[in-house]
């Protein structure tokens, strides 16, 4: 029974630092695939970039076909020079900021952050301190306290990604014995941060307003920056 349980918490943790990267928004309804389509014309460029793939930096794509396709009854999708995409890791540029097509379209994706950064550069890998820079660029141009919400969030979620990232690093140069205390470890993690998470939904409650709603965005985000950061010093230790 014992065994089984084990068999079923590994399972789980897998599927925790997997499920991110598969498809978001790849297939969609007609309405937003035609609209996506209007939004993306012969001659742009537009930015692929999968933060929960892990990801170290986006990729610019020149549009020199656009097509909208019928994959079932029911659902579309795009496709750029023949091949699909998925809205929930593509970017197109509004005036000097590089945005989530997903999310400017208003379809329910997670996991990716709303901009990229313009402190992000072709080949530099998003680490530790270029999201710190993310968070404060983004804060800094930020107007409303609910901008800042944002900015906390995109961060939070880049955060994520730069976790399962280390982790996957960090279980790749382990011996079995050590792959095993990593993931019992991880999984003891989870459970504290959802604990946590929800304790953060009891106390700072975002309808008791903006300044709660901060204080809770930026405690989610420092508990999963703290366990990056934890993984990631395992990681240079061994490496070093």
């Amino acid at each position: 029974m014992l065994k089984k349980l084990a068999g079923s918490l590994i399972f789980l943790l897998t599927a925790i630092i997997t499920a991110a990267s598969a498809d978001q928004a790849a297939w969609i309804e007609k309405p937003d695939a035609y609209k996506a389509g209007e939004m993306i014309n012969p001659g742009i460029v537009i930015r692929e970039f999968c933060a929960p793939c892990g990801d170290e930096t986006w990729k610019d794509i020149k549009v020199k076909q656009v097509e909208v396709r019928n994959t079932d009854a029911r659902f579309y999708q795009i496709f750029i020079n023949g091949e699909g995409i998925d809205l929930a890791y593509t970017y197109i540029q509004k005036a000097d900021r590089w945005i989530n097509l997903a999310m400017l379209l208003g379809l329910n994706v997670s996991g990716v952050p709303e901009f990229l950064s313009e402190q992000q550069k072709p080949g530099q890998e998003i680490g530790s301190a270029l999201i710190d820079k993310i968070l404060k660029e983004c804060s800094d141009k930020a107007v409303r306290t609910t901008d800042v919400i944002i900015c906390t969030d995109n961060a939070s979620e880049l955060w994520d990604a730069r976790l399962n990232k280390i982790y996957n690093q960090l279980r790749a140069v382990l011996t079995p014995n050590q792959k095993n205390a990593l993931k019992s470890a991880q999984l003891e993690w989870i459970s504290y941060r959802d604990s946590e998470f929800e304790l953060i939904d009891s106390i700072l409650p975002s309808s008791q307003g903006q300044k709660h709603a901060l204080a809770g965005a930026q405690r989610r985000m420092e508990i999963i920056r703290n366990r990056s950061l934890e993984l990631e010093a395992y990681l240079n230790l061994i490496k070093n």
